[in-house]
């Protein structure tokens, strides 16, 4: 096997296993460890595919598919098994039409959807990643912070969208050039 490929396959590997776990109950000592191998792929593809200069437009644009059904798979888990108020909900649609508007813009403006890797947006899904780990502790509290997160990063991105010249993608915030 090529070592390009590898990266791919351990992409691949998160979507079937964030489809996984819509099939596992929340609650169940099986939902912990399969969320930590979906968790784990997602660090494993990027750093594999650096290691072995493997990186590809293709593959980084898998990886962003990826990330995207791995949240849409935690938040139907989420709204499933009844883990959502209604507060919660309307806060996660808010959030996800921000981010398609600025997918949408992005693709206006520049030709093509982009996401920015701002700090704010690696935050936010580092904050995202841990609420169904600590949902048992702290409820909707992570929720809510995660969203607040979310929804500021979102902002920040619709920003330097906006008076950016050139698109970006590896733009760490609205306070840098690059």
């Amino acid at each position: 096997m090529k070592k390009a490929y590898l990266p791919n396959l351990i992409t691949l590997c998160r979507v079937i296993l964030s489809l996984g776990l819509l099939l596992i109950d929340f609650q169940s000592i099986f939902f912990i460890p399969a969320y930590l191998l979906c968790g784990l792929t997602d660090i494993l593809d990027g750093f594999i595919a650096r290691k072995t200069d493997s990186e590809t437009p293709f593959g980084a644009r898998l990886d962003s598919i990826a990330d995207l059904f791995m949240c849409c798979m935690i938040i139907l888990t989420i709204i499933r098994q009844n883990r959502a108020d209604t507060l919660v909900f309307a806060g996660i649609t808010i959030i996800f039409m921000i981010r398609a508007g600025n997918a949408v813009f992005s693709k206006l403006k520049f030709g093509k959807m982009a996401s920015i890797h701002t700090i704010g947006n690696k935050l936010s899904g580092l904050l995202f990643f841990f609420c169904p780990l600590a949902y048992v502790l702290s409820g909707n509290t992570l929720l809510f912070i995660t969203g607040l997160f979310a929804f500021l990063s979102a902002a920040e991105e619709f920003l330097i969208l906006f008076i950016a010249e050139n698109l970006d993608p590896n733009r760490k915030s609205i306070f840098s050039r690059r």
